[in-house]
């Protein structure tokens, strides 16, 4: 079996409920399929960030006519490349769109960015793909499942009435009452009615004091057993962020995300030190960037994000390192149903797993424009079956309803 092309497609439609509750903004995803020669194709979703199109592009050119069943080989050789003389059918000089091949380097030199991002959409379709020539799982091709069903948490950022406690407590019940037990707020946009200086990141005591109370009212609806997270968004400064996170103890929060820029992993490690509440990174990073914050001490818990991080094999490979440091994994989840479904493969072959994000539950364009034998969620979880692949296919109906313009169905 060979790999016959790699094509993308551009949805584009409304997003319901954004950062800070933003209606009326519209939201893209693009969704890959890799076919083969045999007829049997994979599903992946890409996030709409600059350059991943780009550096699909580049995969397929560089990567049509090789075995489908080389996954972690073709994402391997996309990001760290390989050593002359090189693969036997590595590409060398122009391909197709005046594109030149580099098969002693990735193709920006360095492993991450729009590189990394392309590489886990391709690598999500391509692990659909085996799955459905094995006709099994994917999950089954990750080692095998600990458990049938993957627990979501739902991204809320916050109510668009921030001032208003009736509209924290309708978020946080209508939350429960549809079966999550999890959900998080962003730290970012919940006092934005007390932000001063917009170029100056910290955080001020008038809006440490209205998170506090804001926060209070969600957890005293939701009761002592319901889990809540926070998100600074990688946002401030780690004296005012270790300030916020003591104030912030008694609520008893599942974690504390992204409290400074990810870049420095010692000043996370400075908040990690004095932070009563345990610290979450990692949404961005690839398994090496995971590996240095472990070293410096900067995490409590590893977030990386199936979009992101080079596909399901590399999270995979992520939760195990995490395992061996006596770490739980969390998954960030910036995607719509597709990643959301093949980050639940991971989940559950993974042991450490503690909760699948998930963005846009007000918005069922981004959850319905794939079909599958059983609904997105149930009961607060993603429930996996023994389809083959991600058990998934496109919704024709609505990717044509909200294909973006210029764009083709595959």
């Amino acid at each position: 079996m060979k790999i016959t092309d790699i094509r993308t497609m551009k949805l584009w439609g409304p997003l319901l409920h954004g950062q800070g509750g933003e209606t009326g903004s519209s939201f893209s995803k693009t969704i890959i399929r890799v076919d083969t020669d045999a007829g049997i194709y994979g599903l992946g979703e890409a996030e709409h960030f600059m350059g991943v199109r780009d550096a699909i592009a580049y995969m397929k050119g560089y990567f049509v006519g090789r075995d489908p069943f080389e996954v972690n080989a073709i994402v391997s050789e996309m990001l760290f490349a390989t050593l002359p003389p090189h693969h036997a059918e590595a590409r060398h000089g122009l391909m197709p769109g005046n594109i030149r091949a580099c098969p002693t380097s990735s193709p920006t030199a360095t492993p991450w960015g729009p590189v990394l991002w392309a590489c886990s959409g391709v690598e999500m379709a391509l692990t659909d793909l085996v799955g459905k020539a094995l006709k099994t799982p994917a999950y089954n091709l990750l080692g095998g499942k600990f458990r049938d069903k993957a627990r979501i948490y739902l991204d809320r950022s916050s109510p668009a009435e921030i001032t208003k406690p009736d509209a924290w407590k309708k978020m946080a019940s209508e939350t429960a009452a549809a079966g999550f037990t999890q959900m998080k707020f962003d730290i970012d946009h919940m006092a934005t009615d007390a932000q001063g200086d917009v170029w100056n990141h910290t955080i001020s005591l008038a809006q440490i004091n209205r998170i506090v109370k804001r926060l209070t009212i969600v957890r005293e609806c939701l009761g002592p057993d319901f889990e809540i997270c926070v998100d600074c968004h990688m946002q401030y400064n780690a004296t005012d962020a270790i300030r916020l996170a003591q104030v912030l103890e008694p609520l008893n929060l599942l974690w504390f995300e992204d409290p400074t820029p990810i870049v420095n992993p010692d000043s996370c490690a400075e908040v990690r030190a004095k932070s009563p509440i345990a610290i979450c990174v990692g949404e961005m990073f690839s398994a090496e960037q995971f590996r240095i914050f472990i070293e410096h001490k900067a995490c409590d818990i590893l977030h990386p994000d199936v979009l992101f991080c080079g596909g399901m094999h590399e999270m995979r490979r992520i939760a195990d390192y995490a395992e061996l440091h006596y770490l739980p994994m969390a998954m960030h989840g910036n995607g719509g149903a597709l990643a959301a479904i093949a980050a639940a493969h991971v989940a559950v072959a993974s042991r450490n797993f503690i909760g699948l994000e998930y963005h846009f539950i007000e918005t069922a364009w981004i959850g319905d424009y794939v079909t599958r034998d059983a609904p997105l969620f149930k009961d607060g979880h993603v429930h996996l079956t023994d389809a083959p692949g991600l058990g998934v296919e496109l919704n024709e109906p609505i990717c044509k309803k909200y294909l973006a313009p210029g764009e083709s169905l595959f």
